[in-house]
């Protein structure tokens, strides 16, 4: 089962450590929501974020392993792996809000408020957490065939 429908072991593991990583960030960026809201419920997009963001991480950072990654582990090509990946994820993740919001009807100022707000707010609070993962992840690889 190393090489099933084109992916390996090392791509669905990369997958899977970035979507537990997005889970927790998108956890505590709504639990942030909720607290700064004053007792208010809290931002729907928060909230959405916290199904949709691990699901989408996974397929981001498995085709990102995939097609970027060496064969050999590499920690610091997995950091710069991991940022793209968190990066990608966030920016997917905010056009697929914009989107939404269109289709509901809303106004293109309201648009590019939740599209900006979202990539300037999430944006330095992801990529590091994402290049953490994916170096720890590499590094946890690299001690494996030494």
């Amino acid at each position: 089962m190393d090489d099933y429908l084109g992916l390996s072991r090392r791509d669905v593991g990369a997958g899977l450590a970035t979507a537990g990583s997005a889970y927790v960030a998108a956890a505590l960026l709504a639990l942030f929501d909720l607290l700064s809201n004053s007792g208010s419920r809290g931002n729907p997009v928060a909230t959405v974020g916290i199904i949709v963001m691990p699901i989408l991480a996974l397929t981001v950072a498995t085709v990102v392993w995939r097609v970027t990654m060496p064969d050999e582990p590499n920690p610091r090509y997995g950091a710069i792996a991991g940022a793209f990946s968190g990066g990608i994820s966030v920016l997917i993740f905010t056009i697929l809000i914009g989107i939404t919001a269109v289709l509901t009807g809303a106004a293109i100022s309201w648009i590019a408020v939740i599209v900006g707000f979202g990539l300037l707010y999430t944006l330095p609070f992801i990529v590091p957490i994402a290049a953490t993962v994916g170096y720890g992840y590499e590094l946890y690889l690299t001690s494996r065939q030494n």
